[in-house]
């Protein structure tokens, strides 16, 4: 079986430069807060830039034990910025366990952690709120759904990702928070003049539109999945990708890989324990590596057949 890989909107290419205030009010529509967006080649400078705001706020920069991205880890060392590990439910954070930090710290987490299942943004929200920790949300992944509690979003525009534009990335500040912060959001200016983007609006207006159909597709059809394949996990949760537990993760990844080829050669699997996933030893079926066009019902169901043939047959 050969799929084609996620792609870049047709049109939006097509006609890439358009207006940055357009797409900011379309951005803002599918948050759940309005927020001040400053546009930037990429999602990890954005995730930078948001951490050197964190620092300027508190000595204290929370991260989930797994289920975050790589740079959660990298930056703050850069940055010298202390951290401290919060305990998750695999990736999920423990409302008790927040509750517990102290005040006047802050928090970067995805929205979807590690792309499998949903955090409890809105209780996190009410937390962060009580104590006045400074809320970063990671969107990247959940951007369509239900997501943009935090004081600060991130999010990357590149590639595969919800916002599927094989460039780019945003920060958003909440109105709120720029008033409170506004000291240091002045010096902070300074700095993110320095990043030059491109005009890719067009594009990323086309992606933004589709982000809701896009988001709903690739919860719908790893629902299937999961609802299909013994162990995996979270199958009463929205996700994007599908987590299998299993005892040979390398060996699995190398059948799958052979048996379901993306047109551009890439892996699709991610082999676990991984932090940007879950700690956990197995593999992740990344659907959202797949166009979504090649999602049809009888794709899907032999994608289920492939994944239980081997999984089968490698644990016998």
């Amino acid at each position: 079986m050969i799929l084609r890989h996620r792609r870049p909107n047709l049109y939006g290419l097509m006609k890439k430069e358009g207006d940055k205030e357009e797409v900011e009010i379309i951005i803002n529509e599918l948050l759940n807060n309005d927020y001040k967006i400053i546009f930037l080649p990429s999602g990890s400078s954005a995730v930078f830039l948001s951490m050197w705001i964190a620092k300027s706020y508190s000595n204290e920069l929370l991260i989930p034990d797994m289920g975050g991205w790589y740079g959660f880890l990298k930056f703050p060392k850069i940055l010298d910025i202390k951290t401290k590990e919060i305990k998750t439910n695999l990736g999920i954070i423990d409302i008790k366990n927040l509750e517990e930090v102290n005040n006047k710290s802050s928090i970067i987490l995805t929205s979807l952690a590690g792309y499998l299942a949903p955090q409890p943004l809105k209780d996190i929200k009410k937390v962060c709120e009580e104590k006045e920790i400074l809320f970063i949300e990671d969107i990247s992944g959940k951007i369509g759904g239900d997501c943009g509690y935090g004081d600060i979003i991130v999010c990357s525009t590149g590639s595969p990702k919800i916002l599927n534009c094989e460039y780019g990335g945003f920060l958003g500040i909440s109105y709120e928070v720029e008033e409170k912060l506004k000291d240091i959001l002045n010096e902070i200016k300074l700095i993110y003049r320095t990043y030059k983007t491109i005009n890719y609006f067009g594009l990323l207006k086309e992606e933004l539109l589709n982000a809701k159909k896009t988001y709903k597709k690739y919860v719908e059809v790893n629902k299937i999945i999961k609802k299909n394949l013994k162990n995996a996990y979270f199958k009463e949760y929205e996700g994007i990708s599908t987590f299998i537990e299993c005892e040979n993760p390398k060996a699995i990844s190398k059948e799958i890989n052979s048996l379901i080829k993306l047109d551009n050669r890439k892996s699709i699997t991610t082999i676990c324990p991984n932090y940007d996933r879950i700690l956990k030893k197995g593999i992740v079926f990344e659907t959202k590596k797949i166009e979504i066009s090649e999602l049809n019902s009888e794709t899907i169901y032999e994608i289920v057949d492939i994944l239980n043939s081997i999984l089968d047959k490698i644990k016998s």
